[in-house]
């Protein structure tokens, strides 16, 4: 079962309470008080409590207004259950627990012989089994109640009784002396977490909103996610008023709330209403507009008095997320357009974004001026906000054709944002209405691009091609970038025909004259072409300039031959596109596994998995990170991600995704020793054109076949895809091509000729910038030749040379097969988990997890936790928290200290 959702992040809290339930068990009893804000999970650790205490008697209630003046009606309630029990008191303890019920003789309260019955009557109950006394409400305990609890409360430590109350504020108890457990807000990852268990389809950026308006308060992340209507749940939310268009709230709180707002003056009303409508929370702002309406910042003077907002120098603030729900709903709609219209005039040109939606907020029907101005504040902003603008423009727009045009401008945004269920829902809003071929252009590029995150990269370069061909004369500029897209596209569905089917299309574009477009449309086309390469794209990325198509070139040019550099610069450029940047890390942690830098793609794999949004990609990361698992030697995690990464993949026959889980299963089966199960999975991967794929990866799938083939002694299996080496080497001659297939040569190479190709490879692998796993592997295999040859010493250098680079790149599996040929060898290696030093060992450095790798590696280039909460999506405390258990790894105290210590490549301060 899954933590029940108030109690999400009370750990701390619960453990409190189960060591006070213990304490009882063994006759140490104790009490404490629950204090926090309505909605913070008190209730709930009130439950967990009566859970906990199984095999205990367990006593229950809850204090309530209306009884607030009526003695003892609290405890009554809270001993109703063990009524029979009095007739076992002394008779005048007895008679007067029965009396509780009662009212008071003179209307006196004679809280001394209470006092005593309750606690006589405890310890008698007490004798037979444990006790649990659970207070909740109690701020409406009547005070003869909470008296006679304190006092017991306080002679419980040498009885089986605990005492858990639950109190909103600071009064009840306030003398007793009794320790409190305060439950903190939820930090907003935890506050994310629980809306994403709880289910109900919100998207990224709706969570992100109910996150920041329910200020880590449980109750209210519940009650506003439930309250937000179908277009809001897909993130369509006002950025400047959370609560224009959803739907009431109810609920006690709200209730309350509601109750103290009826007791106000209505200029003071107006006030609060004006706060809950601005979510700037900005007191000038608030005041001028107040102003406007005949209010003045005198008014909210009733509202302090009332515990319902709390103003602290240039800001106000509600002192709960419910009652700035109940202060806006509580208002007329014709009130509410009133306090919209006096914010956007406030606004004027200041803030012209808050200006148009606080227009749209207080609009009645549809009107072109306002749809117009919302349509311009999206030009300005980013992918998420012009997402809103556009959509909400779309909406208030009476004309059809241009409702078409801002519903696929909102599409188009909303992909770009990594919103891929709303704008696939934008689009089809659109579909119907757009007549203009520009505008149904642009719906097919939105299509294809949900269709390549979350469906099929064949069917998203279908849509392109049959989307560019109707604008070639119109916008050819636009149609040579959507080809190459689908060019793009069809490498990632390992089509070749679809490839090249795009790229003969993009040939035969012609646009007039010379344009970086018409560039790029040339180079991705004789990139795709027979003989592959894509030289002409490296020149391309620094004319075209911050556009769609460098960030294409860039992301071509690193597909298609693992370019590092790249591949940097894409993820560098894609770091504020939410849309892209989870492909943008999928290259690079392709390119950085090109260069055998494992841990760096290791990172870079796990932020764009936790980014994705979409299951190809999500899928594609997760089998990725599957073959780095299996380089590890991790069976049972390289299994449960090549099997989460396929699922979608083998349902939507996305060659390359399958391809690379199945490589990496052959590769976990041949760093274990299981060679006809690994050379059996590798024919089973296609042997893609080379138009289809990257060639790096197809190259080394080849030389692992070569080698499963060797092991296997079936020469005559390696024959096939040492062609396919050969044919992919002589096309595109990088340095790791030419020793895989120098390596793969001298492993089938007789006696007299194999060294030399052994030798070769190594000596091109161990060039600056080679691949650190695969020279190890060469070093390997180079050393087992020599050791048969009898020649030890020499073997000797090449093996612990193996070790030492599997050890690097925590390829621990194959550590320990080059360990044992050392040993064969009659050399002890060294021993497996020996200290590297900051920069190598487990998964991290000095045995850091690897998101503490992240952290120390970013704090030791200087960035603050501010940064590095940014750039990780984390929280600034977790950082924190981080760092704290990496310093006594580390052997270090100090962020000065930490800057000392290499933390190898890839350290910088964000954005660098």
């Amino acid at each position: 079962m899954g933590t029940p959702p108030m109690l999400y992040g009370r750990s701390v809290e619960q453990a409190r309470i189960e060591r006070l339930i213990a304490g009882a068990r063994t006759g140490r009893g104790g009490a404490a008080v629950i204090r926090g804000a309505p909605g913070i999970g008190k209730t709930a650790l009130l439950d967990h409590a009566a859970d906990a205490a199984d095999g205990t008697l367990a006593l229950r209630c809850a204090g309530s207004p209306c009884e607030a003046g009526q003695p003892f009606a609290g405890l009554d309630l809270l001993l109703r259950p063990v009524r029979d029990g009095f007739d076992a008191l002394p008779g005048a303890a007895a008679d007067r627990l029965r009396a509780l019920s009662e009212p008071c003789p003179d209307g006196e309260v004679d809280l001394v012989p209470v006092r005593l019955a309750f606690l006589a009557l405890l310890r008698r109950i007490a004798g037979e089994r444990p006790v649990l006394c659970l207070v909740d409400d109690a701020q409406w305990l009547d005070p003869a109640s909470a008296d006679v609890l304190a006092f017991a409360a306080r002679r419980l430590a040498a009885e089986p009784v605990a005492l858990l109350a639950a109190d909103r504020g600071e009064e009840t108890f306030r003398s007793s002396g009794l320790p409190d457990i305060r439950p903190d807000a939820l930090e907003p990852h935890e506050a994310a977490a629980l809306l994403r268990d709880g289910g109900g389809g919100l998207s990224p950026l709706a969570v992100e909103r109910v996150v920041a308006e329910a200020d880590g308060n449980p109750l209210a992340l519940r009650l506003l996610a439930g309250c937000l209507t179908p277009g809001q749940r897909a993130g369509r939310i006002n950025p400047f008023t959370f609560h224009d268009g959803t739907r009431p709230i109810r609920g006690p709180v709200l209730d309350e709330a509601a109750e103290r707002l009826d007791a106000l003056p209505a200029r003071t009303r107006t006030l609060l209403l004006a706060a809950a409508a601005d979510d700037a929370r900005d007191a000038a702002r608030l005041a001028a507009a107040a102003s406007r309406l005949g209010a003045s910042a005198a008014d909210l003077a009733p509202a302090e008095r009332a515990g319902l907002v709390e103003a602290a120098g240039t800001a106000v603030a509600f002192t709960h997320p419910l009652v700035r729900a109940a202060s806006y709903q509580h208002a007329t709609a014709s009130e509410r357009r009133a306090v919209h219209r006096a914010l956007a005039d406030r606004a004027g040109r200041e803030d012209p974004e808050a200006r148009a939606w606080h227009r749209a907020a207080a609009a009645l029907g549809r009107g072109e001026d306002v749809a117009a101005e919302l349509e311009r504040a999206g030009e300005w902003s980013g992918d998420r906000r012009a997402y809103l603008c556009y959509a909400r423009a779309a909406e208030l727009t009476p004309d059809g054709g241009v409702r078409a045009h801002r519903l696929a401008a909102a599409a188009r945004s909303a992909s770009e944002a990594g919103l891929f269920g709303a704008a696939a829902e934008l689009a089809a809003r659109a579909a119907p209405l757009a007549a203009d071929t520009l505008t149904r252009a642009e719906l097919a590029q939105v299509g294809a691009a949900v269709e390549f995150e979350c469906g099929s990269p064949g069917r998203a370069a279908r849509t392109l091609v049959e989307g560019a061909l109707p604008i070639v004369r119109r916008d050819p500029a636009e149609a040579l970038l959507m080809l190459a897209d689908a060019v793009r596209c069809g490498w990632h569905a390992g089509d070749p025909g679809l490839v090249r089917e795009a790229a003969d299309a993009l040939r035969a574009v012609r646009p007039p004259g010379h344009s970086p477009a018409a560039d790029l449309a040339r180079a991705v086309a004789e990139a795709a072409g027979p003989a592959g390469g894509a030289g002409g794209l490296g020149g391309l990325l620094g004319s075209l300039a911050d556009e769609p198509g460098r960030r294409l070139a860039a992301a071509c040019l690193a597909l298609a031959d693992g370019a590092h550099e790249a591949a940097s610069r894409f993820a560098r450029d894609c770091r504020d596109a939410a849309g892209r940047l989870p492909y943008a890390l999928q290259v690079l942690a392709h390119a950085q596994i090109d260069r055998g830098r494992h841990r760096e793609a290791r990172e870079a794999a796990e932020e764009g998995l936790r980014l994705a949004g979409g299951r190809h990609r999500s899928g594609h990361l997760s089998c990725l990170l599957g073959w780095l698992a299996a380089v590890e030697g991790d069976e049972r995690r390289c299994a449960d991600l090549v099997a989460a990464g396929t699922e979608h993949a083998r349902a939507e026959r996305i060659t390359p995704t399958v391809s690379l889980g199945t490589w990496a299963l052959a590769l976990l089966d041949l760093g274990h020793g299981r060679h006809d199960e690994a050379l059996a999975r590798l024919e089973d991967v296609p042997e893609s054109a080379p138009e289809a794929g990257p060639v790096a990866t197809v190259v080394r799938q080849a030389s692992d076949r070569v080698e499963a083939a060797v092991r296997c002694r079936r020469p005559e299996r390696a024959r096939r895809p040492l062609a396919l080496l050969e044919d992919r080497a002589a096309k595109h001659p990088s340095p790791t091509a030419l020793a895989l297939l120098e390596r793969c040569r001298g492993q089938l190479a007789p006696r007299d000729e194999a060294e030399h190709h052994f030798a070769r490879a190594a000596e091109l692998l161990g060039r600056e910038g080679g691949n650190t796993y695969e020279r190890a592997r060469t070093e390997l295999l180079y050393g087992e030749w020599l050791r048969r040859a009898r020649r030890r010493a020499e073997a000797h250098r090449h093996l612990a040379l193996a070790v030492e680079l599997f050890t690097t790149v925590d390829a621990r599996v194959w550590a320990e097969r080059a360990r044992a040929e050392l040993g064969a060898a009659g050399v002890a290696g060294p021993a497996a988990g020996a200290d590297r030093g900051p920069a190598g060992g487990g998964p991290g450095a000095g045995g850091l997890t690897h998101q503490e790798l992240q952290v120390v590696r970013l704090a030791a280039a200087g960035a603050t936790n501010r940064e590095i909460a940014a750039r990780l999506y984390l929280s600034p405390r977790t950082v924190g928290n981080h760092l704290y258990r990496a310093y006594p790894k580390l052997g270090v105290r100090t962020r000065a200290e930490l800057r000392r210590l290499d933390f190898g490549a890839g350290s910088g301060r964000p954005g660098e």
